[in-house]
Parts: structure tokens; C-alpha cells; sequence
């Protein structure tokens, strides 16, 4: 058995990337997510189901960083992933990680990965109108 694989869950957490951040919602709770610096390069990754080498060897290459303080920011963010239920482990093989620009010349300042959470629109991420709807698809006006 290998090294576990991590992927985004998929049935509570929608996701977009907006402006080179990801704004992920987690659907179970209602809270939201900034996901800033080399995140979005983490987060294509485990949209793929790397490991977390898989992910320190792609930001290796992608950025100009010590393999240590990758392997460092990689452990931490994946650590708060888990325990804001962003991400999960999985047993699935995953796809074949994507590793960008391995020449050391194109190598761009590595940015540690921020992760912010906000609340500040739980409830109307929890209102579920989709439970009220009617066969078009539209949710029932009040009776």
C-alpha cells in the first residue's frame, strides 16, 4: 500500500478559482474559504488526487523554494484542509499529478499557501432552497 492520496470532497465542497484564489464553500456548515499564495497550485493538485509528495514534487518545480520549507507549508495546509473537512483521504488511484515548468529559470518566488475561513454568509449558504423547489425546478413561493 502507498503513500495515502488526498482529494477535495466533492459532495460538500464547491469550488472555483477566482482571480488566481480559490473560493471554496463547504456546504455541510455554510463557512467559505480563501485559498491565497501557492494554495491554488496545492488545490489543482488534490483536485487530482496527488499525494502529499506528489504535491511537494509539482510546487519543486513550479517554484523557487528548499524542498523543507515545501515539504513544511504542503504538511501544514494539508492538516488544516482535513480538519475544516475540505479535503479527505481516499484509497482511489487518483490521476497522473501535473507538474509545471521544471527549468529552473522559469521558476517563480515560492508564496507560502494562506487559508482564510469566513462565516459571514453561513446562513445563506444554509438556507437550501433546492428542498423547496417545485418540477420546474423552482423553489415554491411561501404558502
Amino acid at each position: 500500500m502507498g503513500e495515502t492520496r488526498f482529494r477535495i470532497d466533492a459532495e460538500n465542497v464547491v469550488h472555483e478559482m477566482v482571480d488566481g484564489e480559490v473560493i471554496a464553500i463547504d456546504l455541510s456548515n455554510g463557512s467559505y474559504y480563501s485559498l491565497a499564495g501557492s494554495g491554488p497550485a496545492i488545490w489543482g493538485l488534490l483536485a487530482r488526487g496527488a499525494t502529499e509528495s506528489e504535491i511537494c514534487d509539482g510546487l519543486a518545480a513550479r517554484f523557487d523554494a528548499d524542498a523543507e520549507t515545501i515539504r513544511g507549508e504542503v504538511s501544514t495546509l494539508l492538516g488544516r484542509l482535513g480538519e475544516s473537512g475540505l479535503v479527505v483521504s481516499t484509497d482511489d488511484a487518483g490521476t497522473e499529478p501535473s507538474v509545471e515548468a521544471s527549468n529552473n529559470d522559469l521558476k517563480t518566488p515560492f508564496e507560502p499557501p494562506r487559508l482564510e475561513r469566513y462565516t459571514d454568509m453561513k446562513d445563506y449558504f444554509l438556507l437550501d432552497p433546492i428542498h423547496e423547489v417545485d418540477t420546474t425546478g423552482w423553489p415554491r413561493p411561501a404558502a
